[in-house]
């Protein structure tokens, strides 16, 4: 009697794990069978459609996720979904047409409506130290309120009908900074964002702000030649520009769009990101620039700063 070779049966492998993705593909299949059945479909349309619906979940759970945190909630919830959706743009223009349920609403509140204040819970700041240079705008995300009191003279409150209004109509204050100095900042604009914070973009130096941290725009070699290198490498002094070699040693030239923080010496920010801008009108120049100051957020994010001093970085 001949013997048979008897094969044992593989352990069955579904298309999900094939495909290496975590959504089901055969369920995905069934559903354009159900859906679409005068027409024929490939063995690869179920895994590119759960393969792109898992990632459009993912991209909405992780922002979600964010705006959650940013709440202080530990449960997502559909507002947090909504906040996410709304404030992406591609995702807001992909979903336009979709309703969340529960998710309310964006928070907008036109500036009409709101009373004007002096100061306010965030600020943002910048311009050079030196008196001789020109202001430039620039912002600052701040937690808690700067030093910032109301410039005494014929339009401060109390004199007249100018209630601390300067030329032009806007608000003028003064800053004391750490080192006793005093410098006139004036505020351009303010803006409340969607989770609660305020941008207030003011004309000043960016040395005077109480920041956590300043915006260094810069080249690959950590170049202090610029309006804000030079205020920094002023102020900072010898300090300073040890640290910027050390960084320089350390870190190695700056890929574009790259970003790195080191100590701040003899101003009030403890802290300086110095990043690798864009040249204006380069390639790409627009994308690079978004680029950077995502990079120097999440820097300033993982050291956990509160407020951040951001100049005007159009170019380096």
């Amino acid at each position: 009697m001949s013997a048979r070779s008897v094969k044992k049966r593989s352990k069955a492998t579904s298309r999900s794990a094939k495909a290496g993705v975590l959504f089901p593909v055969g369920r995905m299949h069934r559903y354009l069978r159900n859906g679409t059945h005068h027409l024929r479909i490939g063995a690869g349309a179920p895994v590119y459609m759960a393969a792109v619906i898992e990632y459009l979940t993912a991209e909405i759970l992780e922002l979600a996720g964010n705006a959650a945190r940013d709440n202080k909630k530990g449960r997502v919830t559909p507002r947090h979904i909504l906040l996410a959706v709304a404030n992406d743009e591609e995702l807001h223009q992909l979903l336009k047409g979709v309703t969340i349920a529960s998710g309310g609403v964006l928070p907008k509140i036109h500036p009409e409506l709101l009373a004007k204040k002096k100061g306010g819970k965030f600020v943002m700041v910048a311009t050079p130290h030196s008196p001789g240079s020109t202001a430039s705008s620039s912002g600052v995300i701040a937690s808690k309120k700067p030093k910032i009191t109301p410039k005494k003279g014929p339009g401060s409150p109390g004199k007249g009908k100018g209630k601390g209004k300067g030329k032009g109509g806007k608000d003028v204050l003064n800053l004391v900074n750490s080192q006793g100095g005093e410098n006139e900042i004036t505020v351009l604009s303010e803006k409340k964002l969607f989770l609660g914070q305020k941008l207030t973009v003011i004309q000043g130096g960016i040395v005077d702000v109480s920041a956590d941290a300043i915006i260094h725009p810069t080249n690959a070699s950590f170049y202090l030649g610029g309006e804000v290198g030079q205020t920094l490498e002023k102020i900072g002094g010898k300090e300073f520009q040890q640290e910027v070699k050390d960084l320089l040693a350390s870190n190695g030239p700056l890929d574009t769009a790259g970003a790195v923080i080191g100590p701040g010496h003899n101003f009030s920010a403890k802290h300086v990101i110095h990043c690798n801008m864009p040249l204006y009108g380069g390639q790409n120049s627009s994308e690079l620039l978004e680029k950077s100051i995502k990079n120097c957020l999440a820097l300033a994010d993982e050291k956990n700063i509160k407020s951040l001093a951001v100049p005007s970085v159009g170019s380096s």
